[in-house]
C-alpha cells in the first residue's frame, strides 16, 4: 500500500520573494500530491467507496505541468470527495487549473488532500446511513455527523 506524505500548505509570498525551497514547484511537490491522491483512493476503495482514479502522474525533473495536470489533479480531488465526503475546510479548487499556478492554489490543493486524510483517520464514514434511523440520529446535528464528531450506539 502507497504511504501517505504530510503535505506542504504553508508557502507564502515571503518564499516567493526570498526565493526559499517553497518557492518553487518541484516535481518531488507534483509526486508527493499525486501520491498521496492515490492513497487516499485505495483506503477509501478498501473502505467500500467506489473511487476510480486515472493512473498517477511520475514526475521528474524536466516536467512542466500543463493546464491538462492542472485539471487532472483537481478532477481526481473533487472525485475523491464527491464519492466520499466534502469536509470542513475543503477550498474550492475548481477554477485553479483556468488560471496561473499560485502557491495558493498548490497550498489549497494539500490542504484538501490532508483534511480528508484526517477525516479518514478518525474513522468518519457514512455506513451509519444504513445502520440508524431517523430517530437514533436526530440526537446529532447535521455538522457534528459531518465532522464525525460522534458517538453512535451500538445498532
Amino acid at each position: 500500500m502507497r504511504e501517505w506524505t504530510d503535505a506542504i500548505t504553508d508557502r507564502t509570498g515571503l518564499d516567493i520573494m526570498g526565493r526559499t525551497p517553497k518557492a518553487y514547484l518541484h516535481a518531488s511537490d507534483l509526486n508527493r500530491i499525486e501520491s498521496n491522491m492515490a492513497y487516499l483512493s485505495m483506503r477509501l476503495n478498501r473502505l467500500g467507496y467506489s473511487i476510480q482514479l486515472t493512473a498517477v502522474n511520475d514526475w521528474s525533473r524536466d516536467c512542466i505541468p500543463k493546464a491538462a495536470d492542472i485539471w487532472h489533479i483537481c478532477d481526481s480531488i473533487t472525485a475523491i470527495t464527491q464519492a466520499y465526503y466534502e469536509p470542513d475546510g475543503y477550498i474550492d479548487i475548481s477554477d485553479i487549473p483556468d488560471k496561473a499556478l499560485h502557491y495558493s492554489g498548490v497550498n489549497s490543493i494539500e490542504k484538501n488532500l490532508s483534511v480528508i486524510k484526517d477525516l479518514i483517520d478518525r474513522g468518519l464514514t457514512h455506513s451509519y446511513l444504513e445502520c440508524y434511523t431517523h430517530d437514533e440520529l436526530k440526537v446529532f446535528t447535521h455538522e457534528q455527523i459531518r465532522k464525525g464528531d460522534t458517538v453512535f450506539p451500538a445498532s
